[in-house]
């Protein structure tokens, strides 16, 4: 059986809330926060773990450092500890969007 699950996010909304460290914390692993570089990756990575969340069924849970979207390489990103899914993160202007499908 397989399940998806899809996120978009306003890159400008991630803007304003990772400059709360309280929420960069809550949020995002060490391994994440030093990836990013900007509110873009923030929000591709935050897009991304809705889209898990939501594939598996569970909606939101906290704390979401649970989940962590790393990259390997080449950049391609992955859940940390979940073989059986694929993920995909894109940015286009002022959106972030992300994938997860789970078999």
């Amino acid at each position: 059986m397989f399940k998806i699950g899809t996120d978009i996010v306003q890159i400008s909304r991630m803007e304003e809330s990772i400059k709360s460290k309280a929420f960069l914390s809550r949020v995002f692993t060490e391994g994440e926060r030093e990836y990013c570089r900007n509110a873009e990756s923030f929000a591709g990575i935050f897009a991304c773990k809705e889209a898990y969340f939501k594939a598996i069924g569970t909606g939101i849970r906290l704390p979401m450092t649970d989940v962590e979207i790393l990259h390997d390489d080449k950049g391609r990103p992955y859940i940390n500890g979940v073989s059986n899914c694929d993920v995909s993160i894109s940015h286009d202007g002022e959106y972030a969007i992300a994938a997860v499908i789970i078999w």
